[in-house]
């Protein structure tokens, strides 16, 4: 279900997007000639247009409007201009403050010579806490707005500050106050396509206090049809939402194709999508549709997954903008430095070979100045060295940030599996929630040791044996096992195919190698540098085989392909009732140390 705060913020953009047609109503009422009205207008008009775009043409336009005002003495022409100042630095810099200043300077001209655009400029404040979870300063200023536009008898306005008066309590949790704005927005007559908008909070609103019953019938109406109701199929999810939680599955037939055929074929951002699926998904399981609803169930995991590779990738990438910008000013700072050093050297020779006494002088001159500079370079390197240091921390953090995104991954497996009873494919989602935490396992040791490039493999190697039995033990008899691991320092990129063909490896002994477990049934793993090579042999002493091993399993194609990328090769040695012997030789790895 959508949070309260972004389904305001829905509302706020068509609010939003009407605001500037408020201004012209209030141009008759100066005397100033209409030619000098009409060029201000335009101004902050295009200003606007620029705004929307992100351009920085829309500063020049509201400095010509300001300064055109100022000659004239046009003051309403300059509270356009500084509320179009306002709206730039909100929407395109983010600079709150600096949007604030020129928002109470409007304010401030609107007071000194008693213009009736006060109610607006309110207005715009409120949208601007709004938008930032202001929510007391967004009320604050809501409320004020509402005041001057009832003075003024303006509807527009009042409508619009009770629509977002209801979703400022909507969000503060204040339901009843939250409910009677918005239904007093709706009995104004004006601007139908607000109406539907409302409808839809107002429907969620219901389902935060579980009024199903009347959530549904408001959200029928949100869902409705019409020429002023754009985005009555975005609304579709919250009577889905609400049908569920009702257990009703009444005169829906027509709104679930509309649904599907919504998300499959509109274009719908990401978080949308995610609602869509999540919320079909649970109305078809409601009605007894689980084949089905696991369909969309699967596309909702993956469309959440996509969500946050890119908050994690932003989240990365702006670590690595910071560090990589700290550490070029650092380097600059040095490399001035070592420049002014090499300077002073130069004058030195000079002046030694004009006269010795000069030299004499010069000497203590420049040995004093030259102390300062190697204080300043001692300084910047500690500078240098903290920097480095934050390097570190900022590693670790992704590390981190990884781990959790590969335990999200386990955790909705796990979830997946309780939820299916087949039972190969209850085994099959085990298997790949285990390929994840061996590769969870990596990042966990990164984020929690010194060594942030590199894992150690023996210690590696023991957990993740440990790990594998502990979640795979098939028999009530445990098998013995045994770990014979030479300790290198490995980069990742060789670790982790290396983890995830033993876990296969592995797996594959446990299910397949012994018919009976009994005190005798024994795992050898061992992994050792050979010439130029690193060999890792997992043995057992079960029932063996004879042939060729079946390369159509999943597995067997996954080790392929790792092998592929470690330039290895993975042979077995099997004979029936002796046990399997399977030999990876890698060839490509990084020995860190």
């Amino acid at each position: 279900m959508l949070k309260p705060k972004k389904i305001e913020i829905k509302i706020q953009s068509i609010v939003f997007t009407v605001f500037f047609g408020i201004s012209t109503i209030f141009f008759a009422q100066n005397n100033t000639n209409v030619p000098l009205k009409k060029q201000v207008q335009e101004l902050v008009d295009n200003a606007w247009e620029y705004t929307i775009k992100n351009n920085d043409s829309s500063l020049v336009l509201s400095k010509k409007a300001e300064e055109l005002s100022q000659k004239n003495d046009y003051y309403l022409g300059e509270v356009l201009a500084k509320e179009s100042f306002g709206l730039y630095h909100e929407i395109v810099t983010g600079n709150i403050d600096l949007a604030s200043k020129y928002y109470f300077e409007a304010i401030e001209l609107c007071e000194t010579h008693q213009l009736d655009y006060l109610a607006s400029i309110y207005h715009t404040l409120g949208i601007m806490f709004h938008t930032t979870d202001s929510y007391e300063n967004a009320k604050k200023y809501y409320d004020l707005s509402l005041e001057q536009a009832k003075e003024l008898k303006d509807s527009l306005l009042i409508k619009k500050c009770l629509i977002n008066l209801g979703s400022v309590h909507s969000s503060l949790n204040n339901f009843e106050l939250a409910e009677t704005y918005m239904k007093q927005s709706i009995d104004i007559p004006l601007a139908k396509e607000m109406d539907y908008a409302t409808y839809g909070n107002l429907g969620y609103l219901y389902v935060k206090q579980e009024r199903f019953k009347e959530a549904i019938a408001i959200l029928y109406k949100a869902t409705e049809r019409t020429p002023e109701n754009t985005g009555a199929d975005l609304n579709l999810y919250f009577l889905l939402h609400a049908k569920a939680k009702a257990k009703d599955s009444s005169n829906m037939k027509e709104a679930l194709a509309r649904a599907i055929k919504a998300v499959n074929e509109g274009d719908y951002g990401l978080r949308d999508k995610s609602l869509f699926y999540r919320n079909i998904a649970d109305y078809l399981a409601f009605t007894g549709k689980h084949k089905e609803a696991l369909e969309y169930r699967d596309k909702y995991i993956e469309v959440f997954e996509e969500i946050k590779e890119k908050q994690r990738d932003q989240v990365v990438l702006d670590m690595e903008t910071k560090y990589e910008t700290e550490k070029k000013d650092a380097q600059l700072k040095l490399l001035q430095l070592e420049t002014e050093k090499k300077e002073q050297q130069k004058r030195l020779y000079l002046y030694l070979a004009l006269a010795g006494l000069i030299i004499a002088g010069l000497l203590g001159f420049f040995g004093i100045k030259n102390r300062q500079k190697n204080i300043k370079l001692a300084k910047h390197k500690k500078l240098l060295e903290a920097t480095l240091d934050e390097k570190n921390v900022l590693l670790r953090e992704i590390h981190h940030r990884v781990k959790n995104s590969f335990q999200i991954v386990s955790s909705l497996l796990y979830l997946q599996s309780e939820n299916v009873e087949d039972k190969e494919a209850k085994i099959a989602i085990k298997e790949a929630e285990n390929r994840v935490r061996s590769m969870v396992l990596i990042h966990q040791k990164l984020y929690n040791k010194e060594e942030l490039v590199g894992i150690n493999t023996t210690e590696y190697f023991n957990d993740l044996v440990k790990d594998i039995f502990e979640s795979h033990q098939f028999t009530s008899k445990p098998i013995q096992y045994n770990l014979n691991v030479e300790s290198y320092i490995l980069d990742i990129e060789t670790i982790t195919p290396v983890g995830l063909i033993l876990n296969e490896l592995i797996i594959n002994t446990l299910k397949h190698a012994f018919n009976e477990v009994t005190e005798k049934s024994k795992l050898h793993i061992n992994f050792t540098k050979e010439n130029k090579s690193l060999i890792l042999k997992v043995k057992d002493n079960g029932k063996g085989f004879e042939g060729d091993i079946k390369s159509t399993s999943f597995g067997i194609k996954l080790m392929k392909a790792l092998s592929k990328k470690l330039k290895a090769t993975l042979e077995y040695i099997s004979k029936p009732n002796e046990g399997t012997e399977a030999v990876l030789t890698i060839n490509k790895f990084n020995i860190l140390s």
